[in-house]
């Protein structure tokens, strides 16, 4: 699976971009720094995209 970048309005930083608009594009000249909450995040991403991918098939093939 192909890394993806981070969305531009992520959820996890709305408490900053709710209240200064301006710093979601700022925050793209920062370089992101991985964490272990990162990490978690990602597979926990890649993780439930694959179970979904799953779930949608078997169910386009009557399974349920």
């Amino acid at each position: 699976m192909a890394a993806k970048g981070h969305a531009l309005l992520s959820a996890s930083s709305s408490h900053i971009w709710l209240v200064c608009t301006p710093s979601a594009r700022l925050a793209e000249f920062i370089e992101d720094q991985d964490s272990t909450a990162s990490a978690e995040g990602t597979v926990a991403h890649a993780l439930s995209e694959e179970k979904l991918i799953k779930a949608l098939e078997a169910r386009k093939h009557g399974r349920p």
